[in-house]
């Protein structure tokens, strides 16, 4: 029962049909990876294809009155068919049972060398055997590679030996078409091996790329991919701002876990866009909140600016859409500051930041008001008259005590043709007024 579980997820339409299907999966199991699928049918399709054209040359050899290289090359053939049979029995066995493979081919290429006397009297047979030590890269890929690569060394050498000492039992009919026929069928086989496992390497590679970049900053990930040292920064001017959803507590009791999590990811999807439209760095989301840093982990001198735009930036997008059908409010702090940054441990790791600037940006989010965008006048002190700004007066911050704080409303009117950039200043003073 479990081998026909196994071979049904490669019945696909317009694919191979059923029965090749079947064939060329034996060795799959319903829980292997993308990649380990796709090189279990490679090889086992090699073994198929190996079978039908070592049946060939058995028959011509017993055509040209060779029945004792015929019977040699019968021990691939043989081998091929054990492999398979036990594939199909016991898929878990592979990639052990190819031990049987590469066994059977390195008998058939010593007896046949030594019978036509040596690797060119044979007809380049010998080339049978470079596969040998490609397929055992390909499909071990740790210390049983280079056991057989040994092996196959001895073999050639000493199987040349034995055959300039002894007499040859056949002379090989048609050498030079033998001879090209074994160069072009192995070359194209070495071909194929190598270029699905250069392609699959490099599809893995981009993955990973891809993967580690979304998890750190690009500036990060190449320092660790260069390097094993710590990667500890510290960065005398920045800004963050954490953004958390107002009574998500209560909204979340009103879902299901699917829909919270799409929820939460609706929202978050639609900040990342916002946060890499202003080239600022999303740090990370701790439950329903969302972490971003500006002026890390490369420094700018508008940090406080770009991340004042991106906070107007979520607003008008939440006050605009509506998510799950509901219209979500958040409480959004920022602070601005001296801040640490790095990377701690060696197990998913994160890349994260310290100092007294997170935990008051932080305490702005948490002593916020739904709906509003909080920091303290040490930030809008940073970008002056570029945003119009509405006093809210001293707020008692956990460890800090209380903090002059303002509210981010918007940015202010670009000046008017023949203005003075001073009357701007007046128009967003008079709105706190």
């Amino acid at each position: 029962m479990t081998e026909i579980s196994t071979r049904k997820p490669f019945n696909r339409p317009g694919g191979l049909p059923e029965l090749a299907n079947r064939m060329i999966s034996l060795a799959v199991l319903p829980g292997d990876r993308p990649d380990l699928i796709r090189t279990k049918r490679l090889f086992t399709a090699a073994m198929w294809a190996s079978i039908v054209t070592s049946v060939v040359s058995v028959y011509q050899l017993f055509v040209f009155d060779a029945p004792w290289a015929a019977a040699a090359v019968g021990i691939a053939i043989v081998a091929a068919v054990i492999t398979l049979v036990l594939l199909w029995l016991r898929p878990t066995t592979f990639p052990a049972v190819m031990h049987i493979v590469v066994l059977g081919t390195m008998i058939t290429n010593t007896a046949v060398t030594i019978l036509y006397g040596g690797i060119d009297e044979a007809a380049g047979n010998a080339l049978w055997a470079v596969l040998v030590v490609v397929g055992a890269v390909a499909i071990f890929a740790d210390r049983r590679a280079f056991f057989w690569l040994a092996v196959f060394v001895v073999n050639v050498v000493g199987a040349s030996i034995v055959a300039d000492r002894v007499d040859p039992r056949y002379v090989q009919p048609e050498e030079s078409y033998l001879s090209l026929f074994n160069l072009v069928v192995v070359t194209v086989f070495i071909f194929v091996v190598l270029y699905y496992f250069v392609r699959q390497s490099a599809r893995l590679y981009r993955q990973s790329e891809g993967l580690l970049r979304n998890i750190l900053p690009n500036e990060i990930a190449d320092r660790l991919k260069a390097s094993d040292d710590m990667i500890a920064d510290e960065f005398p001017a920045a800004s963050i701002l954490f953004a958390d959803i107002a009574g998500f507590t209560p909204i979340a009791s009103q879902l299901e876990p699917g829909e919270t999590v799409n929820l939460l990811n609706d929202v978050f999807t639609a900040f990342d866009q916002l946060v890499a439209a202003r080239g600022l760095e999303k740090i990370k989301t701790i439950g329903d909140a969302y972490m971003v840093a500006s002026g890390v982990p490369a420094a700018r001198e508008d940090h406080a600016e770009a991340i004042c735009d991106l906070a107007l930036d979520i607003q008008e997008h939440l006050k605009s859409n509506t998510l799950g059908g509901r219209q979500i409010e958040m409480r959004i702090g920022i602070a601005s500051g001296p801040v640490m940054a790095g990377i701690i441990g060696r197990q998913k790791f994160s890349y994260d930041l310290w100092g007294d600037t997170v935990n008051l940006a932080s305490r702005m989010e948490s002593t916020g008001i739904p709906g509003r965008i909080q920091m303290p006048a040490a930030t809008r002190e940073l970008v002056g008259e570029l945003f119009v700004w509405e006093e809210r007066g001293f707020v008692d911050v956990k460890g800090r005590g209380p903090i002059d704080t303002c509210f981010l409303v918007g940015r202010a009117p670009v000046p008017l043709m023949g203005k003075p950039d001073d009357e701007v200043g007046r128009v967003g003073r008079r709105f706190t007024d």
